[in-house]
């Protein structure tokens, strides 16, 4: 198992973010991931619905910062992509390895688009 280390908080399957079918190590990561597709693929159904279950497996606080934070993401690198801004020195250094087992360089939005239906500006 390749395992990430954030701030000691315990060991996490990284590759559980490109491959549902694994167990993440996350607390309530199988929701969470459901959470997130559904927020970056816009089905505002499966949120409403999966907002409650996160409301009540999660706690309110937890739910809101879980789902403030896919959104972001989803937004920033949207932003970051369009405007060109390349990955810096630093972290293109130390998460080398990480994006080429995960295949992270590969994604193209072009198959997000696929994915989730939605057309890309």
């Amino acid at each position: 198992m390749h395992t990430l280390l954030l701030r000691g908080s315990g060991d996490f399957e990284l590759h559980a973010v490109m491959d549902n079918q694994l167990e993440s190590g996350v607390e309530c990561g199988e929701l969470l991931s459901r959470l997130v597709d559904a927020i970056i693929g816009g089905s505002w159904d499966a949120v409403e619905q999966l907002r409650g279950e996160a409301l009540h497996s999660m706690g309110t606080q937890q739910a809101v910062d879980a789902m403030a934070v896919a959104a972001a993401f989803n937004g920033i690198t949207r932003i970051a992509d369009a405007t060109g801004i390349p990955l810096d020195a630093g972290p293109a250094e130390t998460t080398a390895t990480m994006r080429d087992e995960l295949r992270i360089d590969d994604f193209e939005y072009a198959e997000k688009t696929r994915k989730f239906d939605r057309v890309t500006a």
